[in-house]
């Protein structure tokens, strides 16, 4: 099933090929994994292989990093089974806070 999700990042973790994340019921075969703030049963991933998606996987990290570094918000589309916290991430974007326009200051 295909749903989707955004906040800020809790987690941000990256580890070897083959290694998985969350328990045998549950497990996604990924290398990059995140977690949002205020949804700690939850993680959510994607493969980071030497193949034609790395490219975009790669993109995909980057825009997490920065959103991890500077607290902004982490949109991503997932694919998960029902009943389950840990889903495989099949898009990533990031928005930053909206910043009011102010006005030039008028010369006295």
């Amino acid at each position: 099933m295909l749903l989707n999700t955004s906040g800020q990042i809790s987690l941000l973790r990256v580890h070897d090929v083959g290694t998985r994340y969350g328990p045998p019921s549950d497990s996604i075969d990924v290398e990059v994994v995140v977690q949002f703030v205020g949804r700690p049963a939850d993680a959510f991933g994607f493969q980071l292989r030497s193949d034609s998606n790395n490219p975009a996987r790669r993109g995909m990290l980057d825009l997490l990093r920065d959103a991890f570094n500077h607290g902004w918000t982490a949109h991503i589309d997932f694919n998960i089974d029902q009943g389950h916290h840990n889903g495989v991430i099949i898009r990533v974007w990031v928005t930053k806070p909206a910043h009011p326009h102010q006005p030039p200051a008028s010369l006295p």
